[in-house]
């Protein structure tokens, strides 16, 4: 490949990094709890609206943290009262995590409210479709088949699986 073409395509993917980035800033300031529906508190309160109980190992499981990870966000969310722990009847050990009214009230904003509407709106369908088709060759290229990386597609969009590591 060229040097200079190169050059010039890690630039301006550097820049796309830079303008989201500022972009989420601009967006996310002041928004609390909901700044980002794909992180932290935001991610988990998004999967229990999809499924209002479910224990803390399948809680786990989905989202790829660690046990102290997601043990301070529960603890978070129960504090504020979104979310209620209980113990399962027949394990002990095991917690069930439920959405309380508050928490199936909560506004989480999604991908209009987080100011990505427009993002692709310079692109006919037909370049926004090959600019998928490109990125996801690249994505392909620089994941591997043994990358332990972001399973994006767990969620659908914003899933986000592994994105803490």
């Amino acid at each position: 490949m060229n040097t200079n073409r190169y050059s010039k395509l890690v630039e301006q993917l550097m820049q796309i990094q830079w303008i989201l980035i500022r972009n989420h800033h601009h967006n996310h300031h002041n928004m609390g709890l909901m700044e980002n529906p794909y992180r932290g508190q935001g991610r988990i309160l998004k999967i229990l609206k999809m499924k209002p109980e479910i224990t803390q190992r399948e809680l786990l499981e989905l989202l790829d943290m660690r046990p102290q990870s997601l043990g301070t966000l529960l603890r978070k969310l129960e504090q504020k009262g979104y979310i209620m722990r209980t113990t399962m009847e027949n394990d002990k050990r095991a917690m069930i995590i439920r959405l309380t009214d508050k928490g199936a009230n909560a506004e989480i904003q999604d991908d209009k409210q987080l100011g990505l509407e427009s993002l692709f709106d310079c692109l006919s369908d037909e370049e926004q479709l090959q600019l998928s088709e490109y990125l996801t060759r690249i994505i392909n290229e620089w994941r591997g088949d043994n990358d332990k990386g972001p399973d994006f597609e767990h969620f659908g969009y914003g899933g986000f699986r592994g994105w803490h590591r």
